[in-house]
């Protein structure tokens, strides 16, 4: 029984059917490969039990096969053996590619420090249980938006959305068993005929954050009084007092001399009308709103304080400078030399004070409920009491404000909803589901909590990170042109490597089809980014030695072998009768 096994183990009765076999998946896996992309195929084919089953199967086959012409004498069985022997180590090392190979992306800038972390394919699952038991999984995601696997622990993976976005709502959280706290909210609808648009927005006193909310340049805001009779209330409901001095902010000048430090403050608006001949910093010019027109000359796009500018000229007995210094913290101050030499020791900083939105809407709530508006725009300021379903016209073009809703105990819900407006930029997510029936969908890159009668849930659903053993810096990119053009002929990563755990530092260069190799790792330029020279992405493979040479090994012996079989016998033939030398 067991010799007939063998036998057929070893028969060209199994080969035959087998190869089709693979074959055939092989040229459908190349198709689908085409539709869902190769990380789905790696998954559901290559790395799958079914399909390392049946290599394995061939490998049998082949070894059963090659071990049955023993003894191998003659050029034929010598080759047939190599050959055999050649394409099982060849599948063995193909094994080892798919299962033991790791690859990732690595992008890296020039300011910014090392990396050691690169980005693989595919997504991961982390999920804790309330009995603090953390279970992960890789989860991969196909273009149709299906999931596998279908199950995690005790979460369903329901489905997938590549853009998805947060909401905040606010509920009544009062109930018959529960009387919560005193917090109202509104729901505002604003709606735009000219513009075609529909707004919804929740205003609650609080969590501050949501007790203002900015439209554009407009604002919205609720506000709570004891009464609209007297003080605040009153105050709210009654036009703004015109101010006589525009806040244009201060400029705080820094002089570092020796061991002494001096400041002065400049008041922009007083040294624009009047400033002394002989001051060492004078005022020369001031933007409310800097901008650069089309011809490249500054000018001011409004007179609202949104991108303040001033123009400043510096002066000491070692030169002078011309400075343009922003009231906004993320622009640094411009400066140049117009006499003499770079003036040292200076600190310049533009000090404003935050200027209120000059249109803006406000729900005015007392503490009997009652509900008013003061809205204030361009074409001037109104207020009333604020109904359900009435709408009120700001002033702001033909906007129209209606409030849909009064909650006088708002009580915060917060939901990620998938958005299929392609205009609109979210993040991706994934939809499970617990045992109870409870859905909720996970933003890419950020944990979640999911309440279950048994506990909570901790669920996170990220990018897939593998750390390496070594950190990675860009040093340099260089792109060289073709002469006379702008077409590029090769770009060039000098990147440096960094091993604390080995005590080494290497600096390499890597560009197209020239890689380089590191304990086994083999690190390639995979793109840059034309725009921004600063930037390089490298691909990091890991292709240990050993199995790099099994697969060489492999394709040696099945050429040695089909050599010796077609070609082994005729050379022996002809070194038997070749004559001898006297």
């Amino acid at each position: 029984m067991l010799e007939h096994t063998l036998k057929f183990i070893g028969s060209i009765k199994l080969a035959v059917p087998l190869l089709s076999i693979i074959v055939a998946i092989l040229i459908g896996a190349t198709f689908y490969e085409s539709q869902v992309g190769s990380t789905a195929v790696q998954q559901e084919i290559y790395k799958s039990p079914w399909f390392g089953a049946l290599m394995f199967l061939l490998a049998l086959n082949l070894a059963v096969s090659a071990l049955y012409r023993y003894p191998w004498r003659g050029a034929r069985k010598i080759g047939f053996a190599l050959t055999h022997l050649g394409i099982i180590v060849i599948i063995a090392g193909s094994a080892a590619v798919i299962h033991l190979g790791v690859e990732g992306m690595l992008p890296l800038r020039t300011d910014t420090a090392s990396k050691n972390q690169i980005r693989v394919e595919g997504e991961l699952l982390e999920v804790m249980t309330p009995s603090s038991q953390l279970q992960q999984a890789d989860v991969l995601i196909k273009p149709d938006g299906s999931v596998m696997p279908k199950q995690i622990g005790k979460l369903s993976l329901v489905g997938y959305s590549d853009n998805t976005i947060k909401t905040v709502s606010f509920t009544e959280g009062a109930t018959a068993d529960n009387l919560a706290v005193d917090n109202p909210a509104v729901r505002l609808r604003l709606k735009s005929d000219r513009m075609g648009q529909t707004l919804e927005r929740y205003l609650a006193v609080a969590p501050v954050a949501y007790s203002k909310v900015g439209i554009g340049p407009a604002e919205l805001e609720i506000i709570q009084v004891d009464t609209v009779a007297t003080g605040k209330g009153k105050s709210l409901l009654s036009p703004p007092q015109e101010q006589n001095l525009s806040p244009w902010g201060s400029i705080e000048v820094t002089s570092k001399e020796r061991d002494t430090i001096d400041t002065e403050i400049i008041d922009i608006k007083q040294a624009l009308s009047s400033q002394a001949p002989d001051s060492s910093v004078k005022v020369v010019d001031f933007w409310p709103d800097f901008r650069l027109d089309a011809n490249n000359q500054r000018t001011t796009a409004s007179q609202q304080l949104r991108n303040p500018a001033v123009q400043l000229e510096v002066s000491t007995p070692e030169g002078v400078e011309r400075w343009f210094v922003f009231g906004k913290d993320n622009f640094p101050p411009i400066r140049s030399v117009v006499s003499g030499k770079p003036l040292e020791g200076i600190e310049i900083s533009y000090n404003i004070k935050p200027q209120e939105s000059e249109d803006y809407f406000r729900v005015i709530v007392t503490q009997s409920g009652q509900l008013f508006y003061a809205a204030h725009s361009s074409k001037g300021f109104k207020s009333g009491t604020l109904d359900i379903g009435k709408a009120v016209s700001p002033g702001w073009a033909d906007f129209q404000i209606t409030l849909d809703e009064y909650i006088p105990h708002g009580k915060i819900n917060r939901e990620v909803i998938p958005v299929f407006d392609p205009t609109v930029k979210g993040v991706p997510a994934l939809l499970v589901s617990t045992e109870t029936g409870t859905q909720t969908w996970l933003p890419w890159g950020e944990a979640t909590t999911i309440n279950e009668p048994t506990g909570e849930i901790f669920a996170a659903f990220s990018p897939k990170l593998l750390q390496l053993p070594f950190a990675i810096a860009l040093e340099d990119f260089i792109v060289e042109r073709n002469e006379g053009s702008d077409s590029v002929a090769m770009w060039t990563s000098k990147i440096r490597i960094e091993d604390r755990d080995h005590h080494v530092i290497s600096q390499r260069n890597v560009w197209m089809n020239h890689p380089t190799w590191y304990q086994g790792w083999k690190i390639a330029q995979a793109s840059w980014n034309p725009g921004d020279l600063k930037q390089s992405t490298l691909q990091i493979k890991r292709e240990p030695a050993w199995v790099t040479a099994l697969t060489w090994t492999g394709s040696g012996l099945v050429i040695s072998g089909i050599t010796i079989m077609f070609y082994g016998r005729g050379v022996a033939k002809k070194l038997r009768h070749q004559p001898e030398e006297v």
